[in-house]
């Protein structure tokens, strides 16, 4: 985000709130502070204060405004060393860094409307497809921050993007929401130093055998029109099941890092690539059961290549000499909740994905799977809240292990702990931040 964002915000809202004297404004917000200490070194982690003001503006005439903004200060500034450079997030979306310790960050500004009996949201906004626990199947509509890995909440983590949505009705049956992001905003993976910055051979790329890598270049769109994302779904109730159809046209939000050779050395050439992601989701509650699926087809993947350790190893015929294999990749999730305890949850889930690599040695293999277990128990009416999540790589033996207390002391102030272990392989997607486990201490305060 710019500098000058927040007066010109400022200045619609000022405006807005004037237009009539018998609107509704409800001004309040969050205030969280956390502290975190890795348990392997006892070092710690991150030391932050997070301030999270809110303003809502309700009109008479049908129009409303909401504006979210978040300051943080972090004073260990070991998620993000020094400044981030942003380069993944586009010049209009991007946060103001107040030093290497601070920031501040517009994160939602969106007006609402209602022509015609359908809705419209137009402004910086979160939009969320999918509901699977710990890992994404549908939910890529916008990117996501990984300072923390995958342990911050969705809602913390997911960047938002300017973007138009509209809901209309298809028929009497079928709803439809459209969507249009003109935003070129992506993944921002934590830079080398971080304390989740990877390693995975996974999500880093390795060089081929007596090459050195000397540079890289990130080529990312800027087109607003022509870079846009588009998206459909259609939702609908059949016998008891709630179902939806997606389509999403979009820029994967991961570069492919491709490997050029040159007589001065190797390079890495980063670049965004299109590709269509097609898929839909089914629900629906049973007694104590809720049973739950998602499903997602992507046309365009891009895998890095695992390079033959001899010069006389030949690759196979179908791949390329920059390092990276293309295929389709089929993702799905199996889910199953059961409530048959009193303020108890009990959550499996399986999440499996293929990717057509046609013969070729890539990092990932054909078949890739997760499962989930999330156990969840209320106590002393709903004050207290124990939550175990598991996650677990099947196929690797990695996983991660995250336990939460909160406690809701008032109304409005609730005490947290939290434990998360990693464990397993180096190369894994989980277990190479093995050395990063952390017990972590904090409050949130509504005001």
């Amino acid at each position: 985000m710019n500098r000058s964002s927040w007066p010109f915000a400022s200045g619609i809202v000022l405006a807005l709130a004037g237009a009539t004297c018998s609107a509704q404004v409800r001004v309040g917000g969050i205030v969280n502070a956390t502290h975190a200490v890795q348990t392997t070194d006892a070092s710690a982690q991150k030391s932050e204060v997070v301030i999270q003001p809110q303003l809502e503006w309700r009109s008479p005439f049908g129009l409303d405004l909401t504006v979210i903004g978040r300051i943080r200060t972090d004073w260990q500034n070991r998620l993000e060393p020094g400044e981030p450079d942003q380069t993944a997030v586009s010049p209009w979306s991007r946060r103001a860094t107040l030093g290497p310790y601070s920031e501040a960050e517009l994160r939602e500004f969106y007006l609402e409307a209602y022509p015609f009996d359908t809705y419209l949201k137009v402004g910086k906004q979160q939009i969320v497809w999918g509901q699977t626990d710990g890992i994404k199947v549908l939910d890529r509509v916008n990117p996501q921050r990984y300072r923390e890995f995958i342990l911050e909440d969705f809602d913390d983590s997911r960047i938002p993007l300017w973007a138009i949505k509209w809901e209309f009705s298809v028929n009497k049956n079928w709803d439809g929401q459209l969507i249009l992001l003109p935003d070129q905003t992506y993944h921002e993976i934590p830079e080398a130093g971080a304390a989740y910055a990877p390693t995975s051979p996974e999500l880093v790329p390795t060089p081929p055998p007596g090459i050195t890598v000397t540079g890289y270049i990130i080529e990312k769109p800027d087109r607003v029109v022509a870079d846009a994302d588009a998206g459909l779904q259609l939702s609908t109730r059949k016998r008891g099941w709630d179902l939806t159809l997606n389509y999403l046209y979009h820029y994967a939000d991961t570069p492919v890092i491709r490997m050029r050779d040159t007589e001065n050395g190797g390079y890495l050439d980063g670049s965004y690539e299109r590709t269509h992601t097609i898929g839909g989701s089914a629900s629906n509650a049973i007694g104590d059961f809720a049973l739950r699926t998602e499903m997602a087809y992507t046309t365009d993947r891009y895998v890095a290549e695992v390079y033959p350790q001899s010069a006389n190893i030949e690759r196979p015929l179908n791949t390329v000499s920059d390092g990276v294999i293309r295929g389709g990749e089929f993702t799905y999730a199996l889910g199953v909740d059961w409530m048959g305890m009193r303020d108890t949850l009990v959550s499996l889930q399986l999440i499996q994905s293929g990717f057509d690599r046609k013969g070729a040695n890539t990092t990932r293999g054909s078949i890739e799977t997760d499962a989930t277990l999330l156990f969840e128990r209320n106590f002393f009416n709903d004050a207290l809240t124990f939550r175990n999540l598991l996650i677990q790589d099947v196929d690797r033996g990695d996983g991660l292990l995250t336990t939460e207390l909160a406690y809701d002391y008032l109304a409005n102030l609730e005490l947290r702990i939290e434990a998360s272990m990693f464990y397993g392989s180096r190369h894994g997607r989980y277990g190479q931040f093995d050395n990063r486990d952390r017990l972590l201490i904090g409050f949130e305060y509504g005001f």
